[in-house]
């Protein structure tokens, strides 16, 4: 009778696990779909996934020249948009952003999993609402770049490695080479995965298992390092084997990192425009600093709006070292994030400042969040303070969302503009937000793709002159004699005078105004009349 009340128990609480899983998963998405601007196209890192995976189904193979460089994701929308059958780039992108939304969401699905390795299933689910209102991931699934299947594979993986069966184990290790097909450096997940799995070597038949899950992930990763090298066989590069040709996307740019480290940092012979060049220390002393101090900085900046209140719990918890183990699993879990930190660290060091480059740490962070919570038992027994918890946490992240999101009116009415820009000319004057003449420039000449360039990127076609050098519009026409027409924002200096003296300058003639059309910033297209310049 009491195994069967026992029973009874321990189905009503995965039913309500499950609910409360369901209930935050459609929390989150909900919250996602209705930030998403749907109505502009996706400019930012996703746009060359969004064009990879259109040449793929185009070209029904690889597009050849392309960088390999993490390109599974763009692997993973050409399959999406085939199944989608749609053909209208608008309509490709939000499904992009559909898609990357989605994993952003479901992560808290092997999350959960992880959390209640640590604390009790209440705590573990407050630990999956925090992740999946994290504020930067939310705003970092808008872009509809692969960094949300990224993280979702890493924490998939981890999941599966803790459950340690034999089936869970070939997918744990199957998952690590999705992750280096979406981001190159998942690979060294392999290296915590396999000294944990030695760790718990017991039997001699083990090393025996090992060489079989070595041997999936090779089935994984080589097929599509061939396809890869294929691909690129016009991209030749010296090696420890010789001049090797053809990028495999993976270990060919660890071969490039290292060297590029070496040159620049060991070498001191770094590039005129590096952003670490101008230095009076030695190279290799300010690349350690630049890459700690940011890291250091970043991981701050990602406490907040609310994990700084657990993880100070946590930390006042190893001041006190009450309950304090850190057993195998927290082990494997803090080993593998920081593994996943070391991309971070170089490109800190290169001067590359955002904090995407810690977001991988975000899962960690809500471990030792949870922790925090768990060691103070007024908190975790106490209803009311739990749900005072979470109004915190779910009204902290939606205001944080408000204040950094991207000013989608001033995105989408940049586009507009920009689509006006193509349909004039080839060439214009830098503006606030001319990153969508590219987009604009997709939409407009559709089905026709942008080629690439000399190192495999995006060939933009469509010249942007600089303003930086020029002190009058005078001095920017005359030495620009290809440009025909000028873009005019509200922000720009150097248009201050003809944004409020239009009569000044009679060479130019507007086609274009932006508050005739009603939208809230102002831009204006001008044609340059050179002859009457001439006259002047």
């Amino acid at each position: 009778m009491e195994e069967s009340q026992s029973g009874m128990k321990s189905k009503r609480k995965i039913s309500n696990n499950l609910l409360i899983l369901i209930c935050l998963t459609v929390f989150g998405l909900s919250l996602r779909v209705i930030y998403t601007p749907f109505e502009v196209p996706i400019a930012t890192d996703g746009f060359f996934s969004f064009v990879y995976s259109a040449k793929t189904i185009f070209e029904g193979s690889l597009p050849i020249g392309y960088t390999s460089t993490n390109t599974g994701w763009a692997y993973v929308l050409s399959l999406v948009f085939t199944l989608s059958g749609t053909t209208e780039p608008l309509h490709m992108m939000n499904i992009q952003r559909l898609v990357s939304i989605i994993f952003s969401t479901i992560i808290i699905i092997p999350a959960f999993f992880i959390f209640k390795r640590f604390v009790s299933d209440k705590i573990a689910l407050f630990g999956c609402l925090m992740l999946i209102l994290e504020p930067r991931l939310i705003l970092n699934s808008f872009e509809g770049h692969g960094y949300a299947l990224f993280i979702f594979l890493f924490v998939l993986s981890l999941s599966l490695f803790l459950k340690r069966t034999n089936l869970s184990l070939i997918f744990s290790f199957a998952s690590i080479s999705f992750a280096s097909i979406i981001r190159y450096e998942a690979i060294l997940l392999l290296i915590p995965f396999s000294i944990m799995f030695f760790k718990n070597y017991e039997k001699k038949n083990d090393i025996l298992k090992f060489l079989g899950l070595i041997l999936v992930v090779s089935m994984i990763l080589v097929p599509i390092s061939f396809m890869r090298i294929d691909a690129t066989q016009e991209y030749c590069y010296d090696s420890f084997i010789g001049e090797v040709c053809g990028k495999d996307g993976i270990m060919s740019n660890f071969q490039e990192r290292i060297e590029g480290t070496n040159n620049v940092i060991v070498l001191g012979n770094p590039d005129i425009d590096d952003p670490i060049y101008n230095s009076e220390y030695p190279m290799i002393s300010h690349f350690i600093i630049l890459s700690f101090s940011n890291l250091l900085k970043f991981l701050g900046i990602i406490l907040i709006p609310y994990f700084f209140i657990f993880v100070g719990m946590f930390i006042v918890k190893i001041k006190r070292k009450e309950n304090l183990k850190i057993n195998r699993e927290y082990f494997f879990i803090i080993f593998s994030s920081c593994i996943m930190l070391l991309p971070a660290i170089y490109a800190y060091g290169r001067g590359m400042e955002e904090s995407r480059y810690v977001l991988v740490l975000i899962p960690l962070i809500c471990i030792i969040s949870i922790s925090g919570i768990k060691s103070v038992p007024k908190i975790s027994n106490s209803k009311t303070i739990m749900i005072f918890l979470i109004l915190i946490v779910i009204s902290t992240s939606i205001a944080f969302v408000n204040v950094e999101k991207r000013d989608y009116i001033h995105d989408k009415e940049s586009f507009l503009v920009s689509q006006e820009i193509i349909r004039l000319t080839s060439t214009t004057n830098v503006y606030n937000q001319d990153g969508y003449i590219k987009a604009a420039s997709l939409i407009e000449y559709w089905p026709e793709l942008p080629e690439h360039d000399k190192i495999g990127k995006i060939e933009n076609e469509f010249q942007k002159i600089s303003l930086k050098e020029y002190e009058t519009i005078e001095e920017l026409i005359r030495q620009n004699e290809d440009l025909e027409f000028i873009v005019v924002d509200e922000m720009t200096d150097i248009f201050r005078e003809l944004r409020n003296e239009t009569k000044k300058y009679p060479y130019l003639e507007k086609k274009f105004d932006s508050k005739d059309l009603g939208y809230v910033n102002s831009f204006q297209i001008y044609k340059i009349n050179y002859q009457k310049l001439g006259e002047m």
